[in-house]
């Protein structure tokens, strides 16, 4: 008599549990997808209300003669485009916006690239007092930040003035809002301050993939400290330099806060810039003119989005760089 012995329980588990592996992993997959559309779904909202719908909103209203109350009716095509391109106003504001975002980022980058490197050197003492003190300014809200400024630079009883006096350097209080030039230079340079720690950080990140090897060798073989940042450092973080320029140029065009409580567009419309032409046209008199100034926004994103594709190319270059140079 044969007696046919059954194969234990664990082993005919064991043949069955690839199947059951995969069964499970299709049930944790669909528990995943589950969650992930759960966690999504408030950012999925919030870009619905605060990005798309307001693009698409403002193409709408930018073909109408609409001053942001009561029904959309007086639909005038391309009028608002015509209009804006024959603005003289508004090709002050946009030459404006550039020279400020240029002279910005020609000034804050090389300076915050020296005190990057100062930072980074093993040698200096009291490092994180040095970066704390540099980034401070950026937690400072940007309105707060103009009005400081503003306190300081008043002409009649300003801090700054008052200082200068007393120390003898002037005889009568200087108004640096008195002329487009000095305007200017005022919200470049209040600006640099407050964004002068963002872009210390950029490049002492960028300064940290240089390998110390490289210096050790180059100072065996007596390179200087100028032969050390023209030859080494600086075509080394060429490709995140690049990032970096032109991330400064955009961020820079989209000045507004500063413009509203330093200047306010003055002297007369000197330091206009698009943002704040946008602004002005919108709600800055009455009846508002919501329409043109939906167009000006328009216009005003064709501009940046030229910038931004320039970007893209840019960095396609620099990222080719950075494969040879190892980064």
């Amino acid at each position: 008599m044969t007696i046919t012995q059954s194969p234990p329980r664990h082993a005919a588990d064991a043949v069955k549990s690839p199947e059951r592996a995969d069964a499970t992993r299709e049930r944790v997959r669909g528990g995943d997808r589950l969650w992930i559309a759960l966690f999504l779904l408030p950012f999925l909202l919030l870009y619905l209300g605060f990005t798309l719908w307001p693009l698409a909103a403002t193409v709408w209203y930018s073909f109408f003669d609409w001053s942001g109350i009561g029904p959309i009716e007086n639909f005038v095509g391309a009028g608002n485009y015509t209009s804006i391109l024959t603005d003289g106003l508004f090709w002050q504001s946009v030459g404006n916006t550039l020279l400020f975002a240029v002279l910005n980022t020609a000034l804050k980058l090389p300076l915050s690239l020296i005190v990057a490197i100062l930072l980074t050197r093993k040698w200096l003492r009291g490092k994180k007092f040095f970066r704390t003190m540099f980034f401070a300014p950026l937690i400072i809200p940007v309105a707060m930040a103009g009005l400081i400024f503003t306190y300081l630079l008043n002409p009649s009883n300003g801090a700054l003035n008052a200082i200068l006096k007393d120390l003898g350097l002037i005889d009568q209080s200087v108004d640096v809002f008195a002329g487009r030039w000095s305007a200017m230079l005022v919200l470049v340079l209040v600006s640099i301050w407050q964004v002068f720690g963002q872009y210390m950080i950029y490049w002492m990140a960028a300064l940290q993939n240089v390998p110390d090897e490289v210096y050790e060798a180059a100072d065996l073989d007596g390179a200087t400290e100028w032969q050390k940042l023209t030859r080494i450092t600086l075509p080394m973080i060429r490709p995140v330099a690049v990032v970096i320029l032109l991330l400064a140029l955009v961020n820079a065009m989209h000045v507004f806060g500063l413009v509203v409580t330093l200047t306010g567009g003055g002297p007369g419309t000197s330091t206009y810039v698009v943002s704040y032409f946008i602004y002005q046209e919108a709600f800055g008199s009455v009846p508002f003119q919501y329409g043109y100034a939906s167009a000006a926004a328009l216009l005003f994103s064709v501009l940046a989005f030229v910038l931004v594709t320039g970007q893209g190319l840019v960095v396609r270059r620099a990222q080719r760089l950075r494969k040879e140079y190892g980064l």
